[in-house]
Protein backbone atom coordinates (compact mmCIF):
# COMPACT_ATOMS: atom_id res chain seq x y z
CA UNK A 1 0.00 0.00 0.00
CA UNK A 2 1.68 2.96 -0.98
CA UNK A 3 1.35 6.31 0.53
CA UNK A 4 1.11 9.37 -1.01
CA UNK A 5 3.53 12.30 -0.67
CA UNK A 6 2.02 15.30 1.21
CA UNK A 7 2.67 18.17 -0.67
CA UNK A 8 2.26 22.10 0.84
CA UNK A 9 -0.70 23.45 -1.17
CA UNK A 10 -0.40 26.96 -1.81
CA UNK A 11 -2.74 29.21 0.03
CA UNK A 12 -6.30 29.78 -1.38
CA UNK A 13 -7.62 33.12 -2.44
CA UNK A 14 -11.33 34.06 -1.46
CA UNK A 15 -13.00 36.03 -4.80
CA UNK A 16 -16.04 36.64 -3.40
CA UNK A 17 -17.98 39.96 -3.84
CA UNK A 18 -16.41 42.46 -1.62
CA UNK A 19 -18.41 45.43 -0.26
CA UNK A 20 -16.49 47.88 -2.53
CA UNK A 21 -17.68 46.42 -5.49
CA UNK A 22 -21.19 45.91 -3.91
CA UNK A 23 -21.17 49.53 -3.56
CA UNK A 24 -19.67 50.15 -6.74
CA UNK A 25 -22.48 47.60 -8.96
CA UNK A 26 -25.07 49.64 -6.98
CA UNK A 27 -23.52 52.87 -7.56
CA UNK A 28 -23.17 52.24 -11.30
CA UNK A 29 -27.00 50.74 -11.10
CA UNK A 30 -28.56 53.86 -9.92
CA UNK A 31 -26.43 55.84 -12.52
CA UNK A 32 -27.84 54.16 -15.55
CA UNK A 33 -31.11 54.55 -13.95
CA UNK A 34 -31.01 58.20 -13.57
CA UNK A 35 -29.06 58.50 -17.27
CA UNK A 36 -31.23 56.63 -18.89
CA UNK A 37 -34.14 59.17 -17.41
CA UNK A 38 -32.59 61.83 -18.30
CA UNK A 39 -31.86 60.88 -22.04
CA UNK A 40 -35.67 60.25 -22.14
CA UNK A 41 -36.17 63.69 -21.08
CA UNK A 42 -33.64 64.96 -23.63
CA UNK A 43 -35.44 63.22 -26.43
CA UNK A 44 -38.89 64.67 -25.30
CA UNK A 45 -37.61 68.14 -25.83
CA UNK A 46 -38.11 68.15 -29.27
CA UNK A 47 -41.62 68.22 -28.17
CA UNK A 48 -41.63 70.64 -25.12
CA UNK A 49 -38.42 72.30 -24.10
CA UNK A 50 -39.75 72.25 -20.22
CA UNK A 51 -37.99 69.08 -20.16
CA UNK A 52 -34.71 70.07 -21.43
CA UNK A 53 -32.81 71.32 -18.35
CA UNK A 54 -34.33 68.82 -16.03
CA UNK A 55 -32.65 65.88 -18.93
CA UNK A 56 -29.63 67.50 -19.07
CA UNK A 57 -29.00 67.74 -15.33
CA UNK A 58 -29.95 64.09 -14.52
CA UNK A 59 -27.08 63.10 -17.45
CA UNK A 60 -24.79 65.48 -15.71
CA UNK A 61 -25.56 63.55 -12.32
CA UNK A 62 -25.23 60.47 -13.85
CA UNK A 63 -21.87 59.91 -15.89
CA UNK A 64 -19.77 61.46 -13.00
CA UNK A 65 -21.30 58.32 -10.91
CA UNK A 66 -20.84 55.81 -13.84
CA UNK A 67 -17.27 56.88 -13.92
CA UNK A 68 -17.08 56.83 -10.09
CA UNK A 69 -18.78 53.11 -10.03
CA UNK A 70 -16.85 51.52 -12.62
CA UNK A 71 -13.84 53.08 -11.44
CA UNK A 72 -14.49 51.48 -8.03
CA UNK A 73 -15.34 48.12 -9.63
CA UNK A 74 -12.95 45.20 -9.26
CA UNK A 75 -10.50 47.52 -8.27
CA UNK A 76 -10.22 46.55 -4.45
CA UNK A 77 -11.06 42.84 -4.54
CA UNK A 78 -12.57 40.71 -1.62
CA UNK A 79 -9.25 39.99 0.97
CA UNK A 80 -7.92 43.29 -0.24
CA UNK A 81 -6.02 45.36 2.38
CA UNK A 82 -7.68 48.79 4.16
CA UNK A 83 -4.71 50.16 2.40
CA UNK A 84 -5.53 49.10 -1.32
CA UNK A 85 -9.17 49.83 -0.54
CA UNK A 86 -8.62 53.17 0.47
CA UNK A 87 -6.23 53.43 -2.69
CA UNK A 88 -9.25 52.42 -4.77
CA UNK A 89 -11.62 54.51 -3.52
CA UNK A 90 -9.36 57.54 -3.88
CA UNK A 91 -8.45 56.97 -7.49
CA UNK A 92 -12.05 56.22 -7.97
CA UNK A 93 -12.97 59.29 -6.43
CA UNK A 94 -10.47 61.16 -9.15
CA UNK A 95 -12.05 59.78 -11.95
CA UNK A 96 -15.27 60.42 -10.79
CA UNK A 97 -14.41 64.38 -10.25
CA UNK A 98 -12.86 64.12 -13.54
CA UNK A 99 -15.82 63.08 -15.28
CA UNK A 100 -17.58 65.65 -13.36
CA UNK A 101 -15.49 68.23 -14.45
CA UNK A 102 -15.48 67.03 -18.19
CA UNK A 103 -19.18 67.06 -18.76
CA UNK A 104 -20.21 69.87 -16.70
CA UNK A 105 -17.60 71.81 -18.84
CA UNK A 106 -18.76 70.67 -21.99
CA UNK A 107 -21.94 71.43 -20.97
CA UNK A 108 -21.37 74.70 -20.30
CA UNK A 109 -19.49 75.44 -23.14
CA UNK A 110 -22.35 73.83 -25.56
CA UNK A 111 -24.98 75.90 -24.16
CA UNK A 112 -23.23 78.91 -24.11
CA UNK A 113 -23.43 78.22 -27.74
CA UNK A 114 -26.46 77.11 -28.48
CA UNK A 115 -28.29 79.34 -26.12
CA UNK A 116 -26.94 82.59 -26.30
CA UNK A 117 -29.53 84.29 -25.16
CA UNK A 118 -30.99 82.42 -22.63
CA UNK A 119 -27.35 82.52 -21.22
CA UNK A 120 -27.06 86.21 -21.46
CA UNK A 121 -30.52 86.32 -20.10
CA UNK A 122 -29.94 84.41 -16.69
CA UNK A 123 -26.62 85.47 -15.56
CA UNK A 124 -26.44 89.04 -17.36
CA UNK A 125 -27.79 92.70 -16.04
CA UNK A 126 -30.55 93.79 -17.24
CA UNK A 127 -29.97 97.46 -18.15
CA UNK A 128 -30.98 100.15 -20.61
CA UNK A 129 -29.00 100.06 -23.96
CA UNK A 130 -28.29 103.10 -26.49
CA UNK A 131 -28.69 102.02 -30.34
CA UNK A 132 -29.10 105.69 -31.36
CA UNK A 133 -25.62 105.61 -33.02
CA UNK A 134 -25.61 101.56 -33.65
CA UNK A 135 -25.03 99.93 -36.81
CA UNK A 136 -27.81 97.92 -36.79
CA UNK A 137 -27.93 94.66 -39.40
CA UNK A 138 -30.09 91.79 -40.57
CA UNK A 139 -28.75 88.51 -38.78
CA UNK A 140 -30.54 85.56 -38.23
CA UNK A 141 -33.82 84.46 -39.71
CA UNK A 142 -35.71 81.80 -37.72
CA UNK A 143 -37.27 79.44 -39.56
CA UNK A 144 -40.44 78.83 -36.61
CA UNK A 145 -42.82 81.47 -36.17
CA UNK A 146 -42.20 85.09 -38.34
CA UNK A 147 -38.99 86.23 -35.95
CA UNK A 148 -35.27 87.34 -37.43
CA UNK A 149 -32.47 88.80 -35.16
CA UNK A 150 -31.21 92.21 -35.72
CA UNK A 151 -27.22 93.12 -34.43
CA UNK A 152 -26.48 95.88 -33.30
CA UNK A 153 -22.59 96.48 -33.13
CA UNK A 154 -21.49 99.56 -30.95
CA UNK A 155 -24.41 99.84 -28.83
CA UNK A 156 -23.87 101.40 -25.57
CA UNK A 157 -24.91 100.79 -22.05
CA UNK A 158 -23.82 101.40 -18.33
CA UNK A 159 -22.51 98.24 -16.24
CA UNK A 160 -20.91 98.22 -13.20
CA UNK A 161 -20.71 102.03 -13.25
CA UNK A 162 -18.66 101.87 -16.71
CA UNK A 163 -19.38 102.44 -20.04
CA UNK A 164 -19.70 99.77 -22.17
CA UNK A 165 -19.78 99.34 -25.57
CA UNK A 166 -20.66 95.84 -27.59
CA UNK A 167 -22.95 94.04 -29.49
CA UNK A 168 -27.36 93.75 -29.00
CA UNK A 169 -28.96 91.43 -30.66
CA UNK A 170 -33.03 92.42 -30.99
CA UNK A 171 -35.93 91.31 -32.99
CA UNK A 172 -36.95 92.66 -35.92
CA UNK A 173 -40.17 94.12 -34.59
CA UNK A 174 -38.28 95.95 -32.06
CA UNK A 175 -36.30 98.11 -34.39
CA UNK A 176 -39.86 100.13 -34.86
CA UNK A 177 -39.79 101.37 -31.30
CA UNK A 178 -36.49 102.34 -32.17
CA UNK A 179 -37.52 105.22 -33.79
CA UNK A 180 -39.31 106.38 -30.95
CA UNK A 181 -36.62 106.10 -28.49
CA UNK A 182 -33.10 105.42 -28.22
CA UNK A 183 -32.95 102.85 -25.54
CA UNK A 184 -33.87 99.00 -25.58
CA UNK A 185 -34.24 97.42 -22.73
CA UNK A 186 -32.16 94.48 -22.45
CA UNK A 187 -29.85 91.93 -20.64
CA UNK A 188 -26.43 92.89 -20.96
CA UNK A 189 -23.05 90.35 -20.33
CA UNK A 190 -19.36 91.67 -20.73
CA UNK A 191 -19.26 92.60 -24.13
CA UNK A 192 -22.69 90.90 -25.69
CA UNK A 193 -26.56 92.02 -25.11
CA UNK A 194 -30.08 90.90 -25.96
CA UNK A 195 -33.25 92.54 -25.71
CA UNK A 196 -35.46 91.30 -22.91
CA UNK A 197 -38.14 90.73 -26.02
CA UNK A 198 -35.26 88.67 -27.63
CA UNK A 199 -34.52 86.61 -24.49
CA UNK A 200 -37.70 85.87 -23.89
CA UNK A 201 -38.60 82.96 -21.50
CA UNK A 202 -35.12 81.90 -19.98
CA UNK A 203 -35.41 78.45 -20.37
CA UNK A 204 -34.28 75.54 -17.43
CA UNK A 205 -31.38 74.53 -20.07
CA UNK A 206 -29.73 78.08 -19.45
CA UNK A 207 -28.38 76.73 -15.84
CA UNK A 208 -25.55 75.15 -17.67
CA UNK A 209 -24.38 77.95 -19.56
CA UNK A 210 -23.02 78.68 -16.10
CA UNK A 211 -20.32 76.68 -15.75
CA UNK A 212 -17.11 77.99 -16.22
CA UNK A 213 -14.33 76.66 -19.20
CA UNK A 214 -12.09 75.57 -16.36
CA UNK A 215 -13.96 72.73 -15.82
CA UNK A 216 -13.04 71.28 -18.18
CA UNK A 217 -9.86 72.43 -18.98
CA UNK A 218 -9.35 70.55 -15.25
CA UNK A 219 -11.30 67.45 -15.81
CA UNK A 220 -9.45 66.23 -18.65
CA UNK A 221 -6.38 65.55 -17.40
CA UNK A 222 -7.53 64.63 -13.91
CA UNK A 223 -9.92 61.99 -15.66
CA UNK A 224 -6.62 60.87 -17.56
CA UNK A 225 -4.69 60.39 -14.39
CA UNK A 226 -7.12 58.94 -12.42
CA UNK A 227 -7.71 56.49 -15.68
CA UNK A 228 -3.98 55.34 -15.39
CA UNK A 229 -3.67 55.27 -11.71
CA UNK A 230 -6.68 52.47 -12.01
CA UNK A 231 -5.18 50.62 -14.54
CA UNK A 232 -1.57 50.28 -12.55
CA UNK A 233 -3.91 49.71 -9.58
CA UNK A 234 -4.91 46.85 -11.31
CA UNK A 235 -2.31 45.49 -12.90
CA UNK A 236 -0.55 45.50 -9.66
CA UNK A 237 -3.04 43.13 -8.31
CA UNK A 238 -3.15 40.71 -11.19
CA UNK A 239 0.41 39.46 -10.61
CA UNK A 240 -0.02 39.30 -6.63
CA UNK A 241 -3.70 37.30 -7.25
CA UNK A 242 -1.89 34.65 -9.48
CA UNK A 243 0.84 33.65 -6.85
Amino acid sequence: MTERSASPSAPRRDYGISTTDLVASTIVGLAVLVGGVGLASLALAVCTTVLAGFGLTMVNVALPGLAFGFALLDAAPHGATRLRQAAALAVATVVGLGALGLSWGVSGVAMRQLAPADYVGLYGQRTEVTVADADCRHGTIWASGPRADFHCYGATWQAGGQLQRGRLTLLYQELEARAQSTTIDAYVLADDGYSVQRVGEVESWAYWAGRPLWLLLAGMPLLAAGVLARRRLVVRWIPAARR
